[in-house]
C-alpha cells in the first residue's frame, strides 16, 4: 500500500535479518529486493490511474533517487508507456557561480544554485515544439558539459524530474499547468536491538551509503565525506524537508540487509581514518555501530538492485 511520508522512523529488527542472512541468504535478498520493486510497481500504477504524466521526485543524498527513478522509467516502459528521466543536477551552475554559506564556503545545497531561467525555457520549448535540449553537467570540473541530451514529448510521455530540490514550488512553475505527483524518497528505518534500541540510526546508515558510494564511485575519502555531511544535512533542513509533506508518495528504501552488508566496505573505508583529524571521534562512533553486525558479501545482490547505486 503506497503511503505519504510520517515522521515516525520505521524499525528493523537486527536479530530477525541475521536469522534470515543465516538460514538462507539468498531468500532474504530477493525477498528485500521484490519487496522494494513491488513499491515501484504500486507507484507505476497510481500514475497511470490517475494519468499524472509529470513525477516530481525529491529526497536527501545518498536515499536512492537515482535508481528509484530508473527503476520507474522502466517500469512505465515494460507497460508500453513513453518515459522520460530528467536529472536536475544538469542544471547547476557553474562552481563560481554558486551561493556561498555564511562561512565563505561555496553552497552547493540551495536551490539558488540552479539555473531555473534555462530549466524554464527547457521546458518552455519541449511543451511548445515537443522536443528540447537538456545541458549536462560534468561535476569533475564543476562546470556544463558540452554535450546535451535530446528529449522529446507528446502529451502521453511521462516526464519523470529527479533531483533534491525537485517538490520545491519554483519548479512547478515550469509545467505548464499538467498535473504533478510529487514522490519523496529516503531511508526511512532504524535497524534496533531486540529491547528496541537502536543500533544504526536511518541518518547513520545513509552516511555509510556515502561514504562508500563517494570512495568507489567519485575518488573521494572518507574524510571528505564527513568533512561536508553537516552542510548536507543543514541544507536538507532548510530547502528538502519543509516540502516533503506535500509529496504523494513517500518511497523507503531501506534493505534489510544492508548493515550486514556494508560492514566490510565501511571497515576498509575508515581503518585507516587520521586519528588527527577532527572527525576521527565521528568515523570511530560509526565504525562501532557495525559491531552489531556480521559481515555479508554481495553475492546475492541483483544486478539491478537499487544498493547497487551505493555497493560496487
Amino acid at each position: 500500500m503506497l503511503k505519504r511520508y510520517q515522521e515516525k522512523m520505521e524499525k528493523i529488527s537486527a536479530e530477525k535479518m541475521a536469522y534470515f542472512l543465516d538460514k538462507d541468504p539468498a531468500g532474504l535478498f530477493a525477498a528485500e529486493e521484490k519487496a522494494f520493486d513491488s513499491k515501484i510497481r504500486e507507484v507505476c500504477d497510481y500514475i497511470i490511474e490517475k494519468n499524472t504524466t509529470i513525477i516530481l521526485l525529491a529526497g536527501p543524498s545518498s536515499s536512492g533517487k537515482t535508481t528509484s527513478s530508473k527503476k520507474l522509467v522502466r517500469q512505465l516502459t515494460e507497460r508500453g508507456k513513453k518515459a522520460q528521466r530528467i536529472e536536475l543536477d544538469h542544471f547547476y551552475k557553474p562552481r563560481s557561480e554558486l551561493p556561498f554559506w555564511k562561512d565563505g564556503s561555496r553552497n552547493y545545497e540551495t536551490i539558488e544554485g540552479l539555473d531555473l531561467e534555462l530549466f524554464h525555457h527547457m521546458m518552455t520549448e519541449l511543451f511548445e515544439k515537443h522536443e528540447a535540449e537538456c545541458p549536462t553537467f560534468d561535476f569533475t570540473v564543476g562546470a556544463r558539459g558540452k554535450e546535451t541530451i535530446h528529449l522529446e514529448y507528446s502529451p502521453d510521455t511521462f516526464l519523470i524530474f529527479e533531483g533534491i530540490h525537485a517538490l520545491n514550488p519554483r519548479f512547478f512553475a515550469a509545467m505548464d499547468g499538467h498535473p504533478c505527483t510529487g514522490i519523496y524518497v529516503s531511508l526511512h528505518s532504524d535497524f534496533v536491538a531486540e529491547d528496541g534500541k537502536v543500533l544504526i540510526p536511518a541518518r547513520q546508515l545513509r552516511l555509510t551509503r556515502r561514504i562508500i558510494r563517494d570512495r568507489v564511485s567519485r575518488g573521494s575519502e572518507a574524510d571528505n565525506t564527513f568533512a561536508m555531511w553537516d552542510k548536507v544535512l543543514k541544507g536538507e533542513r532548510l530547502y528538502i524537508q519543509p516540502y516533503r509533506p506535500t509529496a504523494n508518495i513517500h518511497i523507503n528504501t531501506a534493505h534489510g540487509f544492508e548493515p550486514f552488508l556494508y560492514r566490510h566496505k565501511i571497515t576498509e573505508a575508515l581503518k585507516n581514518f587520521p586519528a588527527d583529524n577532527k572527525y576521527a571521534p565521528d568515523a570511530a562512533r560509526l565504525l562501532q555501530m557495525f559491531d552489531a553486525f556480521d559481515f555479508c558479501d554481495g553475492t546475492y545482490l541483483s544486478e539491478n538492485s537499487l544498493i547497487r547505486e551505493f555497493y560496487r
